[in-house]
């Protein structure tokens, strides 16, 4: 067969190619959909394409940031993995879909956000919170006569207390601007004494403020959330001696003297007085217990329910088998002040590792020669948690009891307080810190702040995920919380902070300035930031806020 002769056109060269025309525009299938349409294809998009798609257009920007995408979203990545955590909660009560619901977020404390409008703010507020990422702006406090400052936060408003300026309301968003402010000499006719504690409350649209005197003397004001109008509500001379702590619950007080005595009170009025009458009312006493000796720290918790009033001080002792322990005082009284009852517990079977129950019987009945005791031959084999100095901090809002110590660790029981019973189920040391901490405050949903000494690391802590863990030594990836990265401060230098008042001396400052920050104590928190008071310096005080929005 002969061979084929090439063709003079395809000498050397590559075949030729199709020419593409380049002005045929892709077609556009999406812009011809309905709105209902494109929500339904966007519903099936992680986070982060529903961000991408919002830098579209105007039309996707729209389309990207509705609430109702951003509340599946929301309930897909905090609501129910909370409600897969919670050994209560049973599996029939979850829907099968990870669509929103609105029954189950009211069940987990989520209620008060279906309200809200704006979901992507609030998704964008949980996440921030999850990795630590907020800003921080600093606030100066002006140089009081008096030692210190108290401080405490509520209802996103800070309350300062000092014998020179009284009693002050700030703006936690813009803490330059004062809402309101009340001095305690006018008030209180006497010669000034410098405030010792303070406790705030919130109910409805007041926010109540207790302030006690190192005199023994304490003065309830109200703050209207709606006029920001600071009043006093009563004054009343309580005890002998400075009082150390408070815990506020409208109606009730709780207060502690240095003596040792906890009294509690009703603030609770008749509605059928008049204005005059309401100003002279006084708190009444409902009960007094006296201590005989309580080291130092200490907390107080006030819990009131529908049928009664629950009064807790937790309190710090030394046990010779496992160290540094704590007791639990709880009372329970009536709404007439009639006491119910009064527990006492402590956490030294939880430091053994002895099953609460178990260990509860074991001291209620004699055990006879042929039963072993489980509780004794756990307690002879050494305690599982043990602390050779005193804690530093705690902090008790029912059920978690979280403590702090000098050896960078933290330490969660779980209080179970029944109508029959009181105990302490298990314990669990937090690592993560890296120095020594000095404050520690936790919500009664299981969400905490700890702060180091010198206040240059602060650990934010999800202690819900610890509790089906609690008297094992199972490691948790949680276990060493979140610390919080200020961008603000890691991309440039910080802004000057600001006074709040024009009283200061500038050469002071500037000699304070290089000086290191130590802390005094964790203001407070709420679900958009972080209030924390640090002293610099000789008689300086700076007030920061972490802002997670």
């Amino acid at each position: 067969m002969s061979k084929r002769h090439r063709d003079h056109g395809d000498s050397g060269l590559p075949p030729k190619q199709k020419c593409i025309r380049t002005d045929v525009k892709p077609v556009d299938r999406l812009s011809c959909l309905s709105n209902e349409l494109l929500l339904h294809i966007l519903s099936f998009l992680p986070v982060s394409s529903l961000n991408d798609c919002q830098r579209l257009s105007h039309r996707f920007y729209a389309l990207g940031g509705d609430s109702e995408l951003w509340k599946r979203q929301y309930y897909s990545q905090w609501v129910r993995p909370r409600a897969r955590r919670l050994a209560n909660s049973r599996r029939t009560t979850l829907p099968a879909k990870t669509d929103y619901s609105p029954r189950v977020a009211t069940w987990f404390d989520h209620g008060h956000l279906t309200d809200e409008g704006n979901w992507k703010r609030q998704y964008r507020l949980r996440h921030n919170w999850s990795r630590g990422l907020c800003r921080v702006t600093e606030v100066e406090l002006p140089e009081p006569p008096c030692p210190s400052t108290l401080v405490r936060f509520c209802a996103g408003v800070v309350f300062t207390a000092d014998s020179a300026y009284g009693l002050r309301a700030w703006t936690a968003k813009a803490p330059a601007r004062c809402l309101a402010s009340l001095s305690f000499p006018a008030l209180l006719n006497s010669s000034p004494v410098p405030p010792t504690a303070l406790a705030v409350s919130q109910t409805h649209e007041k926010v109540w403020i207790a302030v006690g005197m190192g005199n023994g003397h304490f003065s309830i004001f109200s703050l209207n959330l709606q006029t920001s109008r600071l009043a006093l509500q009563s004054s009343h001379a309580g005890c002998n001696g400075a009082i150390t702590a408070m815990a506020l619950s409208s109606p009730y007080l709780l207060v502690v003297s240095q003596y040792k005595n906890l009294t509690l009170y009703s603030l609770q009025q008749s509605s059928c007085q008049t204005e005059e009458a309401v100003e002279t009312n006084k708190p009444h006493q409902l009960a007094s217990l006296r201590a005989d000796n309580i080291v130092a720290p200490m907390t107080l918790s006030l819990r009131v329910s529908p049928f009664d009033i629950i009064a807790t001080i937790v309190y710090s002792f030394f046990h010779i088998g496992c160290g540094w322990s704590l007791g639990i005082q709880e009372l329970r009284l009536g709404k007439d002040g009639q006491q119910h009852d009064s527990r006492l517990t402590t956490t030294v079977d939880s430091q053994y590792g002895v099953r609460p129950l178990q260990g509860m019987r074991s001291r209620k009945r004699r055990h006879s020669a042929a039963e072993p005791d489980d509780s004794q031959s756990s307690i002879t084999s050494g305690p599982s948690i043990l602390h050779q100095q005193p804690p530093t901090s705690m902090s008790y809002s029912h059920p978690y009891l979280l403590t702090s110590h000098a050896d960078n660790t933290l330490t969660m029981y779980l209080v179970v307080s029944t109508s029959e019973d009181l105990f302490v189920q298990g314990g669990r040391r937090l690592w993560g810190h890296t120095s020594s901490i000095s404050a520690v405050q936790v919500t009664n949903r299981g969400k905490a702040v700890s702060v180091s000494s010198r206040g240059d690391e602060i650990r934010i802590w999800e202690l819900e995920t610890a509790i089906s863990s609690l008297g094992t030594r199972k490691p948790l990836k949680e276990d060493n919380g979140i610390q919080l990265s200020t961008g603000n401060k890691r991309d440039s230098e910080p802004e000057p902070p600001r006074t709040l008042s024009q009283n200061l001396n500038s050469a002071d400052l500037e000699a304070n300035s290089g000086i290191l920050s130590r802390m005094q104590g964790c203001v407070g928190f709420d679900e958009e930031r972080v209030l924390l008071l640090r002293e610099k310096g000789v008689g300086t005080q700076l007030l920061e806020c972490y802002d997670f929005t």
